[in-house]
């Protein structure tokens, strides 16, 4: 898993409806899995929009940077994801494949068993 560790800037807007400009806050992504938490609080974050959201209902509307940033991480986590999904799925049907062979295999001795065995006696 990769993480990264951005520092962050934006309006804090408060469940009251209080605002407060220019909050910096420290933050952990790991975007192949869609988790960010806050260094500070220890909560896990959703982004949606352009805003960070807390489980309180807490919201920071990002600046332009940290926004780009973390959309930037979201996309290359998002690669990542689809790299492994893709190896899971090639793995998968690889097994088909192995499974279906041998089922061919055991089904051609099975025959070439059949033709070189000896003829019953009431069959001669």
């Amino acid at each position: 898993m990769s993480y990264i560790k951005l520092t962050i800037v934006g309006d804090g807007l408060d469940p009251t409806g209080e605002n407060t400009p220019s909050i910096t806050r420290d933050i952990v992504i790991n975007a192949t899995a869609g988790i960010i938490i806050d260094l500070t609080s220890r909560d896990r974050l959703t982004y949606s929009d352009g805003l960070l959201i807390w489980p309180s209902g807490a919201r920071m509307e990002l600046d332009a940077r940290s926004r780009d940033e973390i959309e930037t991480e979201n996309r290359k986590g998002q690669i990542m994801s689809d790299i492994i999904m893709t190896g899971r799925a090639f793995f998968e049907m690889v097994q088909i494949r192995e499974a279906e062979a041998q089922a061919r295999r055991e089904a051609a001795a099975m025959v070439s068993d059949l033709a070189e065995a000896p003829l019953p006696i009431a069959a001669e």
